[in-house]
């Protein structure tokens, strides 16, 4: 039988209620047997303002108790720059034939495609999904890969990592926002202080 596996990358710095919301929809309204959490090692479009590791455990903390999410350390494990090309291509090497990969990506990932290292290969390698964001317009996307991805209509939550951290670096709640845990785990490590 086809495992339909999600890919879902990102900075995660730090992950959010609105993270996990859209694994859950994309999970759900996709049909995917499980959303892998891949937090990038190094991005090459985005900083990161904590450590691969604080990142890597407020996702492990965030999906520990979903059946069906899991957290991979893939990226993080490898120097240099994290390009999902490579990703996915150690993704195909090592799931084997039988697996369907589905990237899951945001609205701004979406129109930022052009930038990316090799966008047609990773087209090539894996379905796109787009979970679409607050105020998205589809028309922002480039026509050739637009016609090549799956627009997901998910919650319109318009929460986002900088504004946690910024709420963080002012001393204003986050409960709500994150998970408990994540929060305990910000408050605990000093982050985004």
């Amino acid at each position: 039988m086809t495992e339909r596996v999600g890919i879902f990358g990102g900075t995660f710095d730090p992950i959010h209620i609105g993270h996990l919301i859209i694994g859950q929809e994309i999970m759900l309204q996709c049909a995917l047997d499980r959303v892998v959490f891949m937090p990038s090692g190094d991005p090459p479009l985005k900083h990161t303002m904590t450590s691969a590791e604080d990142r890597a455990m407020m996702v492990s903390l965030a999906v520990r108790d979903y059946p069906g999410f899991e957290l991979s350390r893939f990226e993080l494990s490898r120097s240099g720059k994290s390009y999902t090309i490579d990703t996915l291509r150690h993704l195909r090497r090592n799931m084997g034939g039988d697996t369907k990969i589905f990237l899951i990506i945001g609205a701004d990932n979406a129109v930022e495609m052009g930038d990316w290292f090799d966008p047609t290969g990773v087209l090539n390698l894996a379905h796109v999904l787009v979970a679409e964001r607050p105020g998205f317009e589809r028309e922002r996307v480039d026509p050739a890969f637009k016609s090549r991805m799956q627009f997901v209509e998910t919650p319109l939550l318009d929460i986002s990592s900088t504004a946690i951290r910024e709420r963080v670096r002012t001393r204003r709640p986050i409960s709500f926002l994150v998970p408990d845990a994540v929060a305990d785990y910000i408050r605990t490590h000093g982050l985004y202080l």
